[in-house]
């Protein structure tokens, strides 16, 4: 009996990133990958909510900061976890993100869910990274 090995990875563990056109679609678009990505990385129900909530407000604010006609969002789904990397932004456009999704009342969602919160210059280019993990149980 012989097995066959490969070193290409597997399909469960390539990359997933979209690029979405700015405009009506990237909403829901971002939130069914989002959904499912953290379903698949085994967040509960809340972690979940809350990386669509994330995802919700990235899309509402991205377009109006992006380098482009549209919104590039890698993923990076991790045992437990999940982050999104968004960009390439216009200089100063990621930290101009993360300070539009605050809301009247609530102070800023993205900082207040996030796990963990970057901005990442890249020459001209700025991008946000944003990871939601649960470490319960």
């Amino acid at each position: 009996m012989s097995a066959a090995v490969s070193n290409e990875p597997s399909a469960s563990a390539l990359p997933t990133s979209v690029s979405i056109a700015a405009g009506p679609l990237v909403g829901p678009v971002l939130r069914r990958v989002v959904g499912m990505l953290a379903a698949r990385a085994d967040l509960p129900l809340d972690r979940l909510d809350d990386a669509i909530l994330v995802a919700d407000l990235i899309a509402a604010r991205a377009p109006a900061y992006a380098r482009e006609d549209e919104v590039r969002v890698a993923f990076e789904p991790g045992e437990r976890s999940l982050a999104l990397v968004v960009g390439p932004l216009r200089a100063g456009g990621g930290q101009a993100l993360i300070v539009d999704a605050a809301v009247p009342g609530v102070g800023n969602v993205i900082e207040r869910l996030a796990d963990e919160l970057a901005v990442l210059p890249d020459g001209e280019n700025e991008f946000i990274r944003v990871r939601l993990t649960y470490a319960g149980d």
